[in-house]
């Protein structure tokens, strides 16, 4: 790198001088003028005015200060060698003269040609007046400087025009950002492309701040592999979402001694690396086959991984626990989950405004269905024709109820078997994982709520072909697809308290649970209501009501020690959707010239739009209720024994 006169350099060498040939313009014998290769010494422009302190910061190795030209101001900025300029140096008036100004004078003298050779290259940065004669450059290579003024102005100084000092060199200005910002790279301690620690996806959940434990040896840390897999498996089966299992297995290999652990969740399988410090890997997986809605196992389940995190249960303690929830029994016999969702079914009849006898044809109804469904399961059946063959069967009781005039409205009756078919689960934690960054989980859950739902629609519309077929009468909506003008009522509000409190016995919940589920789905419900009257869309109001069932959920299970999808499911029944759904596939099957078929179409993405929105206004709560409440960390002075 060669000496410039307006740029700086930055090369770290020691100063090496060379004798290079000078030529004043008359024409007499050639001067040597010691030149330094690598400097950045600084010294005054002038040799006749002493250098004033104007506070100017100092060269980076300690060079002289730069005051500015007497007329060129403090915009321009000059080199000269170690050695101060004598009187005796013919070329020291071509280096520093107070009117020389910011480029050489036009009667300077013409410049070198190109093919002088590297010692006499053109404008090498030399500064002359106009009977001094010229200075010769170092090295015909080296760049010569940008304009700083007129049409010819440089991309630095238009960039930095005006942001830089008053007076400062933009060329300048622009190397002492750029060493600023490779400083600032060089010495960051955590770059960007450092690994964010797996114990911060724990931030926001009830197992936020774990005690860590030292590492493993092998033998452990596989038994710990498979602790962790194994609660895993027992949550995905019992229905838990997603986020919450990668959570639990995180903070039971965090809390145990594997901080380093990795988690790799689909739909159905659960797969967990770690990798030991003396290198070896270890992966553990499960695959989960068949779900089994068991709301009191993941609530065990969640205690056990609590007092894991607060450090008080160590690895046999846990796995002898996780033993027993293995081998939990139901909270409640098969007949009594039976006869819960056919209250569940005469509750949401009477809450959308049918009378009692429909409600009881509902609890009939719904006891059968059930029967019917498990019936079916066992053959193996897939699950879409187990939920059309239910459907259409629902349908049935409805128009034949119609038929016989037992009922006024058979409308309600179908919708509350719609309720009990509904994915509300699936629809939830499918949500739920598209909206926590689980798109892989999520596709696979929206897939099957979709197919459930086309079975519900295919069932429904299969139902009301075969009811005229056979010479039923045909189903009449009495009411519009949302029931609102009857909900306002003290019958309707016990009614939704109902639906929830059995919803809670239906997907097997604790007991303790059960009173704060019901209450929530009531809160729930009144809003829905007010909602209602005050005009708001059936969207917006879905959205509105979810979204308070989701705030007051997260602290009341998470007290109850619970997770808080155990308390929000049930919570979340009175508001589905079920009669909005029939009312459009009524109208998709009705004949194209009473009713179109898109606006039958339209009705149905509404209706599913509405069951999804609750959904995610439950996520949305959840999510603004997670400050709310944060636990209190047992303090665990010394570790447990082993």
């Amino acid at each position: 790198m060669t000496p410039n006169r307006e740029s700086r350099s930055f090369t770290p060498a020691e100063p090496d001088t060379a004798q290079l040939p000078t030529a004043d313009s008359d024409g007499s014998e050639p001067q040597t003028d010691e030149i330094p290769r690598v400097t950045s010494h600084r010294t005054p422009t002038s040799p006749q005015a002493p250098p004033a302190d104007d506070g100017r910061t100092r060269g980076e190795d300690g060079g002289g200060d730069q005051p500015p030209s007497p007329t060129a101001g403090a915009a321009l900025r000059t080199r000269t060698p170690h050695s101060a300029p004598t009187a005796s140096d013919p070329g020291a008036g071509a280096r520093a003269t107070p009117d020389a100004g910011l480029r050489s004078a036009p009667d300077a003298g013409s410049r070198p040609t190109p093919d002088a050779g590297p010692q006499s290259a053109p404008d090498a940065g030399s500064r002359s007046d106009s009977g001094a004669g010229s200075q010769s450059a170092p090295d015909a290579a080296a760049p010569t400087a940008a304009p700083t003024d007129g049409a010819g102005t440089s991309r630095a100084k238009r960039l930095l025009g005006k942001t830089r000092p008053a007076g400062a060199n933009p060329k300048n200005v622009a190397e002492r950002i750029a060493r600023k910002a490779v400083n600032r790279i060089i010495s960051d301690k955590a770059p960007t492309t450092q690994p964010i620690p797996i114990v911060q996806v724990l931030k926001g959940t009830p197992y936020q701040k774990p005690v860590e434990a030292s590492a493993k040896s092998e033998d452990a840390a596989r038994m710990i592999l498979d602790l962790a897999v194994d609660i895993g498996a027992i949550m995905l089966r019992a229905g838990a979402n997603t986020a919450d299992v990668e959570a639990s297995v995180i903070a039971t290999c965090t809390s145990l001694g594997l901080p380093n652990s990795e988690v790799d969740l689909t739909s159905n399988s659960l797969t967990v690396h770690y990798t030991d410090p003396e290198g070896r890997h270890m992966t553990a997986l499960r695959v989960n086959r068949e779900e089994s809605i068991h709301f009191a196992k993941l609530s065990s389940v969640h205690k056990l991984v609590t007092d894991m995190v607060d450090g008080r249960t160590e690895y046999l303690e846990a796995r002898e626990r996780l033993d027993a929830i293995r081998r939990q029994r139901r909270p409640y016999t098969e007949p009594l989950v039976t006869l819960a969702w056919g209250f569940l079914a005469a509750c949401f009849v009477i809450l959308l405004g049918g009378s009692y006898l429909s409600a009881a044809l509902g609890l009939v109804m719904a006891i059968i269905n059930d029967r019917l469904g498990k019936l079916l399961a066992r053959t193996g059946m897939p699950e879409f024709f187990n939920t059309l063959i239910q459907a259409a069967f629902t349908t049935l009781v409805a128009m034949t109820a119609w038929t016989l005039d037992l009922i006024a409205s058979p409308q309600f009756l179908v919708a509350s078997g719609i309720v009990l078919l509904l994915p509300t689960m699936g629809i939830i934690a499918a949500v739920q994982d598209a909206l926590t960054d689980f798109p892989i989980t999520a596709s696979g859950r929206l897939v099957r709520v979709l197919m459930t739902m086309a079975g519900i629609v295919s069932g429904i519309a299969l139902g009301l072909m075969i009811g005229e077929a056979i010479g039923l009468s045909p189903v009449e909506i009495i009411v519009d697809s949302g029931g609102v003008e009857v909900l306002a009522t003290i019958i309707s509000t016990v009614a939704a308290f109902g639906v929830g409190a059995a919803a809670c016995v239906g997907n097997l919940t604790s007991r303790r649970v059960i009173l704060p589920a019901a209450i929530i789905g009531l809160v729930g419900f009144i809003v829905y209501v007010v909602g209602s009257v005050l005009g708001l869309g059936n969207i917006i109001n879905c959205l509105i009501s979810s979204t308070v069932v989701g705030l007051l959920c997260r602290p009341i299970a998470l007290r109850r020690g619970a997770p808080p999808i155990v308390v929000l499911v049930p919570a979340i029944f009175p508001l589905l959707q079920g009669l909005s759904i029939f009312s459009a596939v009524y109208e998709i099957v009705q004949p194209q010239e009473a009713v179109p078929l898109s606006l039958g179409l339209s009705s149905l993405l509404a209706a599913i739009t509405a069951n999804a929105t609750l959904a995610v206004g439950a996520t949305f709560g959840d999510f603004l209720a997670r400050p709310l409440r944060s636990r209190k960390k047992t303090p665990v002075d010394t570790p447990p024994p082993e």
